[in-house]
């Protein structure tokens, strides 16, 4: 009886805060550095108790020690109060309010009523400015300068931000998505083309939309795997398709759009086949036929580093086809690959830690081997000779050139840690 005693006046207190409704702050100038912590950290407007128990990291700043309170906030508007104003005379047996300037905590364990804690349901009596709308919105844990007077534009508080869903009532702290990728091959028979999409990661349900520009040429419904479709009557000519991934959980996982797949149907030959962030220029041919580069795999992953020898190291492979059907006096070409440094964000990993060792197969010559190492050296960082080779005497057969690289990687043990990418740029001439 004593306690509620000294709750019953506090209660009456806290209508200076009600009569803040409408309060509009744009700005975060006040808000302080430091976490709320909340139990639950889910649940319903239809629970009795928005939260069981509240702490802070933190204490009130000096000059911000008249008082506490609790108020929900949705696009920077009050939508209301949600708990007692708590001063230095609050109830030991309530928990702490963080007016000495340590942190606060309070619970229900002693009293069930904890109205320091909060004072109503969630929705429940939130002035005016409730119900919530579906969305994201605050709840902001204010230390006062005065315990008379509230101001929640320029008092001090700490921010936690919430999710509600209007239609079911529930409310919960955000988990963040998880990330997806959607990849795309293309491939060619006649007038029909059959594209294939991989989502990642695995078993992630949803709509896989196949698009030819800004136009859908292909929907597959429901998708939770490896997904392909056939486009029949295509016209002859190149085409380039993407896929993209619409997730049905869409706070779960994040939606994901291809790189680009490239095709020509009909009489047309194949261009190179370009994917990722992997470009190719090709040199204009010399007298009759052409020197032509078909891209058989540019794209390598390198997988994850292994520690050996006192270095990082990793490796892949990379090929490409060369058909040379020019006149046999043509000049001899050089087939080149040049690595961009690699990135991840801000953090950058020098290519010219990677080397190569080139070879060949067919008619041609393969490179010289780039070796690579941890400590100063040139790497792929500048072009290299990848194969080099001269048209064939037999008019009309093409000269096949097929050539492998055997990418590696030896960075030095200090590399910071991250998922890095690098441009690789093959050019023949």
């Amino acid at each position: 009886m004593k306690l509620n005693k000294k709750i019953a006046p506090l209660a009456v207190a806290s209508a200076l805060v009600l009569s803040l409704f409408g309060v509009a702050q744009s700005a975060q100038a006040d808000e302080i550095t430091g976490t709320i912590t909340i139990t639950p950290t889910s649940g319903n407007v239809s629970d009795q108790f928005f939260l069981t128990s509240v702490a802070t990291s933190v204490g009130a700043p000096v000059g911000f020690r008249g008082a506490s309170t609790s108020q929900i906030f949705q696009n920077g508007v009050l939508v209301g109060n949600i708990s007692n104003l708590r001063t230095t005379s609050m109830a030991v047996t309530a928990g702490t309010n963080g007016l000495d300037g340590n942190p606060a905590f309070m619970d229900r364990s002693v009293i069930n009523t904890n109205n320091f804690v909060s004072n109503k349901q969630l929705n429940s009596g939130l002035l005016s400015g409730g119900p919530l709308q579906t969305g994201t919105f605050e709840y902001r844990y204010y230390f006062h300068a005065l315990n008379t007077s509230l101001d929640l534009v320029n008092d001090k508080y700490l921010s936690l931000t919430l999710t509600y869903n209007a239609t079911t009532g529930a409310w919960s702290i955000p988990v963040a998505a998880t990330a997806t990728s959607t990849s795309l091959t293309a491939s060619a028979s006649g007038t029909s083309v059959t594209l294939a999409a991989t989502v990642t990661p695995s078993g992630t349900a949803g709509n896989v939309v196949f698009k030819e520009g800004a136009t859908t040429v292909a929907t597959v419904v429901n998708a939770a795997g490896p997904v392909s479709t056939t486009l029949l009557g295509v016209s002859d000519g190149p085409h380039a398709y993407t896929a993209e991934f619409v997730p049905t959980d869409s706070v779960a996982f994040t939606g994901s759009t291809s790189g680009t797949a490239s095709i020509n149907v009909g009489a047309l030959p194949a261009p190179a086949t370009v994917t990722g962030n992997i470009t190719v220029q090709v040199a204009q041919g010399i007298g009759g036929g052409v020197l032509q580069l078909t891209a058989s795999s540019l794209t390598a992953n390198l997988g994850a580093v292994v520690n050996s020898g006192g270095t990082l190291n990793a490796s892949g492979t990379v090929t490409a086809v060369v058909d040379d059907s020019r006149q046999s006096d043509a000049p001899a070409f050089s087939l080149t690959g040049q690595v961009g440094d690699f990135f991840d964000g801000s953090k950058v990993l020098s290519s010219s830690y990677l080397g190569w060792t080139p070879t060949v197969t067919g008619v041609g010559t393969a490179g010289a081997v780039v070796p690579s190492s941890a400590v100063s050296s040139e790497g792929l960082r500048t072009a290299k000779v990848w194969a080099t080779g001269t048209p064939s005497a037999a008019n009309p057969q093409p000269t096949t050139t097929s050539a492998s690289a055997l990418l590696q990687l030896r960075a030095p043990l200090n590399t910071a840690s991250g998922n890095y990418s690098a441009l690789l740029t093959v050019t023949l001439t």
